[in-house]
């Protein structure tokens, strides 16, 4: 049985003396708000559901301090919590997958914006080579809290630092979905630009290879 999920929590708690009812709320507003693997609740909590039931481990735990009998009852008390919390609140954002994405190459330019490392921004660390894309472009296509759906595109690295932020039509006015963009992708607002405007003006409006916006 692979643990999936449950190792995603449990390098969450590796460093946590005791696996105790705070941490266990903490744990679960990370699975409620910051979804491990971009699952929806509803698939994490069958990860761990199904790990409970199965008789035998196969991952190698010995790296993290708790024993398989606390890590079992830390994982039903999690369960439990996330009953408590029915019905599940929709994440502030979530992958959707690249089925369009040669849409979303060629839709609607919203805004460029700026990354930073990957360990120092969550949306980075989001991007993923697409599978198949001719330039080699990193991306992630979102569904935010607010419904909006938008794609940020990406140069592959070394370089890839300058996005863009893409929607099909039909769509939500720009600015109203750069405003979701910034409250629900967790990035700050000075990194994002419309066109033409920002730190745009210093530098150039770079798109990445093979983007080709059409008309908003």
């Amino acid at each position: 049985m692979r643990l999936g999920v449950v190792v995603a929590v449990l390098y969450c708690t590796q460093f946590s003396r005791e696996l105790d009812d705070a941490e266990a709320e903490r744990l679960v507003g990370m699975i409620l708000e910051r979804p491990f693997y971009d699952l929806t609740v509803e698939e994490q909590y069958a990860g761990i559901e199904a790990a409970l039931t199965a008789q035998f481990w196969d991952e190698d735990l010995s790296w993290q301090p708790h024993d398989e009998a606390s890590i079992r009852d830390f994982l039903r008390r999690l369960l439990d919590l996330l009953d408590a919390r029915r019905p599940w609140p929709e994440p502030p954002v979530r992958a959707l997958g690249f089925d369009r994405w040669e849409e979303y190459k060629h839709g609607v330019l919203l805004a460029h914006v700026r990354l930073r490392s990957p360990a120092q921004d969550r949306l980075h660390a989001r991007l993923r080579t697409v599978p198949g894309d001719p330039e080699q472009l990193r991306g992630v296509v979102l569904r935010l809290g607010s419904g909006d759906e938008v794609a940020v595109v990406a140069p592959p690295l070394p370089d890839g630092y300058d996005a863009v932020l893409m929607a099909l039509p039909p769509h939500r006015s720009a600015t109203q979905v750069i405003d979701a963009f910034v409250t629900h992708a967790e990035c700050e607002r000075d990194r994002v630009s419309p066109p033409g405007r920002g730190w745009l003006r210093r530098r150039g409006a770079p798109l990445p290879p093979g983007v080709r916006p059409a008309r908003a």
